[in-house]
């Protein structure tokens, strides 16, 4: 295995939350179509958009996620590894309304069932955990949840929601592990060998 595209400094404290949802959906993208320009359009982002998406995408992970070549973009080895688990968590996300900070919210909430408890857990105010689910819920067009009484309980759109975004976390906290551990793993030797003027890597 060839690796000499990753970038060596290790990533122990990859965090979910610190990445954008629609950077690793743009990610997923070029790796099945293989252009920018045929990401863009899939994503609804500009190319200048998604090429910055993607290099901040790299100095998150610690990785170069693609080959830059004339004819297209080939992905490197992290990128092959991260692309299915973000596809898959896109399936379970099923809209593009929903980003981090609103996925973070309803399942700090759900987890800690208040948003006391929730801001507690996350070191984020409670306003801003209730505008996220909120704004979710307007995004969505369905009530996720509701108060009876003094307590916060989850209607069955918010608990299917809930479900669907637990899975889409485990399949990118998966992605990112295989990334990490692909940091950590030595590469094979590259061995160079000259034949008829060339020089090959074998």
């Amino acid at each position: 295995m060839l690796a000499t595209s990753l970038v060596l400094a290790k990533t122990h404290d990859m965090d979910l939350w610190a990445l954008n949802l629609r950077h690793l959906d743009a990610m997923a993208r070029i790796v099945e179509l293989g252009t920018i320009n045929a990401a863009a359009r899939k994503v609804n982002l500009t190319q200048s958009a998604i090429t910055q998406a993607i290099a901040r995408l790299e100095a998150q992970l610690g990785v170069s996620l693609f080959y830059r070549k004339a004819q297209g973009m080939s992905p490197t080895e992290p990128a092959l590894l991260l692309a299915p688990r973000v596809e898959a968590a896109m399936r379970q996300i099923g809209s593009t309304h929903v980003t981090m900070a609103r996925m973070r919210a309803l399942l700090a909430l759900a987890d800690a069932g208040s948003y006391a408890g929730a801001a507690e857990a996350t070191k984020l105010s409670m306003p801003s955990l209730h505008r996220a689910v909120t704004d979710l819920s307007l995004a969505s067009r369905r009530k996720l949840v509701e108060r009876r009484g003094r307590t916060l309980a989850f209607t069955e759109a918010g608990l299917r929601t809930v479900r669907a975004f637990r899975l889409a976390r485990a399949d990118l906290l998966a992605g990112l592990s295989e990334v990490e551990a692909l940091l950590e793993t030595p590469a094979d030797p590259v061995v160079l060998t000259q034949e008829q003027g060339r020089t090959q890597v074998l």
